[in-house]
């Protein structure tokens, strides 16, 4: 066998293989299923199915979905059905810490930031409001200069000289 037929036919193979993974992984994608609601744990779903795959017994993913009693009360679980063999399943149930183990100081640290951000919140916008009241109400500084208002003329003021100016007559 020459060498480029051989190539040509190790190429084939491989395409063949990679297209049989996609539509593995696809077909297992449809069988994932979780509430609208819990929408946001897809990932996790996706990767606690990987996990149940390495388990030399589980041959095939028949459906992994969210368990909900236990993630009500306990945390985010989900339940996956493998098939062991044609006759036979298991269920294996896997914890979002056993996917992530730091998926609750992630849930920490997303909620630290929301708190910060509340008690930022009334020092933003006495800053939006600074920005949205006219230049008048703003304080002075180097950038915005206060201009001060045209004073009306008194007689009785002093001049740039610091004479008097004589009140005006009565007549």
């Amino acid at each position: 066998m020459t060498p480029i037929r051989l190539l040509s036919l190790t190429t084939a193979g491989l395409l063949l293989a990679s297209s049989a993974q996609a539509a593995e992984i696809s077909t297992r994608s449809e069988r994932l299923w979780l509430p609208a609601s819990a929408s946001h744990l897809r990932p996790f779903l996706q990767m606690a199915a990987d996990m149940a795959l390495q388990d030399e017994n589980c041959k095939e993913i028949l459906y992994a979905r969210l368990n909900e009693y236990r993630t009500i009360y306990e945390e985010p679980t989900f339940t996956i059905l493998c098939q062991k063999d044609p006759k036979s399943t298991f269920n294996r149930v896997i914890k979002i810490t056993e996917v992530d183990p730091e998926y609750f100081d992630k849930i920490r640290a997303s909620e630290d930031a929301l708190n910060t951000n509340s008690t930022l919140s009334p020092e933003i916008e006495a800053l939006r409001q600074q920005l949205a009241a006219p230049q008048s109400s703003a304080p002075a500084s180097p950038a915005n200069p206060v201009q001060e208002a045209p004073q009306s003329v008194n007689p009785q003021q002093t001049n740039p000289q610091g004479t008097t100016t004589p009140p005006a007559a009565n007549h």
